[in-house]
């Protein structure tokens, strides 16, 4: 079978708090948010991942009851890597204990699919798959956030330069937000530098504001996020990135497709964990909204 999306990178636990109030066990990561926010508009999504031996039965059952492929997700004796995110006055700081192992090249048993998602937590995928990947797709996606990342043995968490950024070459979509582009450019940043390391389209998220989307073809624009009540954003960018690959490879349309990932990020954003990612009908309303306020930009 040809999958539409397939998504890499470690499934991880979340326990989310706001002040006092602590919610999770809740299953998290890119390879949840950004699968089922693709799932959400009718794609056939495989999942590539690590889990711990206290990844139960339910889990994997919970998974297949809404469409994701299981068969390229191997159980580890390791726990499954489990993260302590804590809102506060708009912050987010993060604890990871503990932590699964890394994905190997077994994991990558015969598979293809017409689009790829790399989406590292932790640096659980090394170059050398994300580069056997780029050969079974015709489109490949990164979001290097678990490239920027280093764990220090308190386990919080250390934002670093990232060393593998030779992988932009072989990459089509760079997914990435605001506060990970000093992660590559160092000071004084322009987005627009992204797309001279090799990527057609950069998705710039910037958290409550929207999304940038800046292509080598059709030029930079800006989408504002869908105005809704948010209780949580944990995920909404990696729904947003989800959904953008299906729809662009399917129809070709650009801002439209963006359009639709930031309208799936907005049902995201109402509750806690991988609730809500809204029917194709919800989502197509939405991401009307989203279009009639989006603007052409220019970055210097």
């Amino acid at each position: 079978m040809k999958y539409d999306l397939t998504v890499v990178g470690y499934i991880v636990l979340d326990y989310i708090s706001h002040g006092r109030k602590v919610t999770g066990p809740l299953l998290g990561g890119p390879s949840i948010y950004a699968s089922l926010a693709a799932r959400a508009l009718g794609a056939s999504v495989l999942v590539v991942s690590t889990v711990g031996y206290d990844f139960d039965k339910k889990k994997f059952e919970w998974l297949r009851s809404h469409g994701i492929t299981t068969t390229n997700i191997r159980t580890s004796p390791l726990p499954t890597t489990s993260f302590k995110i804590n809102y506060r006055n708009g912050d987010r700081t993060m604890r990871v204990d503990p932590v699964c192992e890394r994905l190997k090249e077994n994991d990558l048993s015969k598979f293809t699919s017409t689009s790829v998602h790399i989406g590292p937590v932790l640096q659980e995928v090394p170059l050398r798959l994300a580069l056997k990947l780029r050969e079974r797709t015709e489109l490949m996606s990164v979001d290097p956030q678990g490239y920027v990342r280093t764990l220090l043995r308190n386990g919080t968490i250390k934002k670093s330069h990232w060393r593998t950024v030779s992988m932009l070459r072989k990459t089509d979509v760079l997914k990435i937000s605001e506060s990970e582009v000093t992660g590559i450019l160092g000071t004084k940043p322009s987005p627009r530098k992204l797309l001279k390391l090799g990527p057609r389209i950069v998705l710039l998220t910037k958290g409550k504001e929207g999304v940038a989307l800046l292509s080598r073809e059709e030029g930079e624009f800006f989408l504002p996020a869908y105005k809704t009540n948010v209780i949580d954003p944990t995920g909404a960018g990696d729904a947003l990135v989800g959904a953008f690959l299906f729809s662009w490879k399917k129809t070709g349309d650009l801002l439209w497709s963006a359009a639709l990932g930031a309208a799936v990020a907005s049902f995201v954003v109402e509750g806690f964990g991988p609730a809500n990612f809204g029917t194709p009908k919800e989502i197509r309303s939405r991401a009307q909204v989203v279009m009639e306020q989006s603007r052409r930009i220019a970055y210097p």
